[in-house]
Protein backbone atom coordinates (compact mmCIF):
# COMPACT_ATOMS: atom_id res chain seq x y z
CA UNK A 1 0.00 0.00 0.00
CA UNK A 2 1.40 3.36 -0.99
CA UNK A 3 1.00 6.73 0.71
CA UNK A 4 1.62 10.15 -0.79
CA UNK A 5 1.13 13.85 -0.11
CA UNK A 6 -1.68 15.65 -1.88
CA UNK A 7 -0.09 18.19 -4.21
CA UNK A 8 -0.02 21.69 -2.77
CA UNK A 9 -1.10 20.56 0.73
CA UNK A 10 0.33 18.91 3.80
CA UNK A 11 -2.31 16.17 3.56
CA UNK A 12 -1.50 12.48 3.08
CA UNK A 13 -3.64 9.85 1.34
CA UNK A 14 -3.04 6.23 0.45
CA UNK A 15 -4.13 3.30 -1.69
CA UNK A 16 -5.80 1.43 1.18
CA UNK A 17 -8.04 4.27 2.34
CA UNK A 18 -8.89 5.16 -1.27
CA UNK A 19 -9.87 1.55 -1.98
CA UNK A 20 -12.00 1.36 1.18
CA UNK A 21 -13.76 4.64 0.40
CA UNK A 22 -14.30 3.60 -3.22
CA UNK A 23 -15.91 0.33 -2.07
CA UNK A 24 -18.15 2.20 0.37
CA UNK A 25 -19.24 4.65 -2.36
CA UNK A 26 -20.01 1.76 -4.74
CA UNK A 27 -22.09 0.08 -2.03
CA UNK A 28 -24.10 3.27 -1.33
CA UNK A 29 -24.74 3.80 -5.05
CA UNK A 30 -25.89 0.18 -5.43
CA UNK A 31 -28.29 0.54 -2.48
CA UNK A 32 -29.83 3.71 -3.97
CA UNK A 33 -30.16 2.07 -7.37
CA UNK A 34 -31.82 -0.99 -5.88
CA UNK A 35 -34.19 0.93 -3.61
CA UNK A 36 -34.87 4.07 -5.64
CA UNK A 37 -33.73 3.30 -9.19
CA UNK A 38 -31.14 6.09 -9.22
CA UNK A 39 -27.82 7.24 -7.79
CA UNK A 40 -27.74 9.60 -4.78
CA UNK A 41 -28.02 13.32 -5.45
CA UNK A 42 -25.32 15.78 -4.45
CA UNK A 43 -27.43 16.89 -1.47
CA UNK A 44 -27.94 13.28 -0.38
CA UNK A 45 -24.18 12.64 -0.53
CA UNK A 46 -23.54 15.77 1.53
CA UNK A 47 -26.07 14.62 4.15
CA UNK A 48 -24.67 11.08 4.25
CA UNK A 49 -21.06 12.19 4.58
CA UNK A 50 -21.91 14.78 7.23
CA UNK A 51 -23.89 12.18 9.22
CA UNK A 52 -20.85 9.89 9.26
CA UNK A 53 -18.07 12.46 9.72
CA UNK A 54 -20.11 14.69 12.03
CA UNK A 55 -20.41 12.19 14.87
CA UNK A 56 -20.05 14.08 18.13
CA UNK A 57 -19.22 11.06 20.32
CA UNK A 58 -15.43 10.99 20.83
CA UNK A 59 -15.19 7.25 20.10
CA UNK A 60 -17.10 7.65 16.82
CA UNK A 61 -15.23 10.68 15.46
CA UNK A 62 -13.48 10.21 12.17
CA UNK A 63 -11.29 13.35 12.46
CA UNK A 64 -8.73 14.53 14.97
CA UNK A 65 -9.44 18.14 13.91
CA UNK A 66 -12.92 18.36 15.44
CA UNK A 67 -16.51 17.76 14.35
CA UNK A 68 -17.46 18.87 10.83
CA UNK A 69 -20.50 21.12 10.61
CA UNK A 70 -20.82 21.23 6.82
CA UNK A 71 -19.91 19.12 3.79
CA UNK A 72 -19.94 20.68 0.34
CA UNK A 73 -19.63 18.83 -2.94
CA UNK A 74 -19.30 20.96 -6.06
CA UNK A 75 -20.43 19.43 -9.35
CA UNK A 76 -19.89 20.61 -12.90
CA UNK A 77 -23.52 20.07 -13.87
CA UNK A 78 -22.69 17.78 -16.79
CA UNK A 79 -24.94 14.70 -16.66
CA UNK A 80 -23.21 11.34 -17.21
Amino acid sequence: MGWWNVQGTGDTIGDGPLGSLGSAVSSVVAQYQTALGRRPTRAEWEALVLAVLGAEEPDARALDDGVPVRVRIDVDGTPP
